[in-house]
């Protein structure tokens, strides 16, 4: 990671605990005093994405009363492919299941995260049961989470991952807890910058093909009648077949990026696919068998 990113990264989250430590109460004292020890964090911040290495030396450095106990980190590359990152803190079986479940179509907070842009917050054990199907099985492994949060890593614009932090108690749930994973989220997203970059260049499906456009239209209606696609999801099926990306895909069609996400996994469980690739490979073949 270059110098300066690095040092935007630090200044991200020393900007933040001068903030957090102005206008504090008494009575939250507590605050102040331990934000320490994201300033050791800080000064000891490498030059490179966060492996489990760091990570756990920023749960080990974190205040016991948090509750922190583990975090994971997960992106997105341009095939729309979810794949874990890095860890630290949970339970072998839970990794394991965490794997299975790295999907962009599961309904977990961290997909969830990726997907809309928007931060989760779940505070106690029974919302964390009655997320989803997903979410229960994945925790029943970890049974000393309680609560969790997880935020959207955002790169030039770019929805390309999501970091959740994991705890033992509510405590951080409070609105300085909030503001302190906030700025902790953020210095993570500036540490994964290159990691993001490489992504970005990394396509693979501009020249793998295109769909003719000149493809009739009782053709396309074979295809949007074998697959209950809409109107919308059968054009940006064939968006997808051309390579193009959801943000590509967004601008094309004047919707917002998670819509153009949101019905990219629609798309995935019409043709029943994994991932972009997949789903390229397909619209191609079927739209080729369709004009022989």
């Amino acid at each position: 990671m270059p110098d300066h990113i690095a040092s935007n990264a630090q200044l991200v989250g020393l900007r933040a605990i001068k903030e957090f430590n102005e206008g504090v109460e008494p009575e939250n004292f507590y605050h102040t005093s331990h934000l320490l020890w994201m300033i050791e964090w800080l000064n000891k911040l490498g030059h490179g994405a966060p492996d489990s290495r760091m990570l756990q030396t920023l749960i080990l450095r974190s205040p016991s009363y948090l509750g922190l106990r583990a975090i994971s980190i997960m992106i997105i590359d341009e095939n729309d492919q979810a794949r874990h990152f890095a860890a630290h803190g949970y339970p072998t079986e839970a990794i394991k299941l965490q794997n299975i479940y790295t999907t962009i179509e599961e309904k977990l907070p961290s997909v969830d995260a990726m997907l809309t842009g928007k931060a989760v917050f779940l505070e106690s054990r029974k919302e964390l049961d009655c997320y989803s199907s997903y979410l229960r099985a994945w925790i029943s492994y970890i049974p000393w989470m309680n609560s969790l949060m997880a935020f959207p890593l955002v790169n030039q614009e770019r929805l390309s991952g999501s970091v959740v932090w994991s705890f033992d108690n509510d405590h951080a749930m409070d609105d300085f807890g909030r503001q302190l994973f906030t700025s902790l989220s953020l210095i993570v997203q500036s540490m994964m910058f290159q990691e993001f970059e490489s992504n970005r260049n990394t396509t693979g499906l501009r020249d793998a093909g295109r769909v003719d456009n000149s493809t009739n239209l009782q053709e396309s209606n074979d295809l949007q009648k074998k697959f209950h696609m809409s109107d919308r999801q059968l054009s940006i099926a064939k968006m997808i077949a051309d390579g193009l990306t959801n943000r590509e895909i967004a601008k094309t069609l004047n919707f917002s990026e998670s819509t153009a996400r949101y019905e990219t996994i629609k798309i995935y469980e019409r043709l029943q696919v994994k991932n972009r690739a997949q789903a390229a490979a397909m619209v191609r073949s079927l739209f080729s068998m369709l004009t022989t």
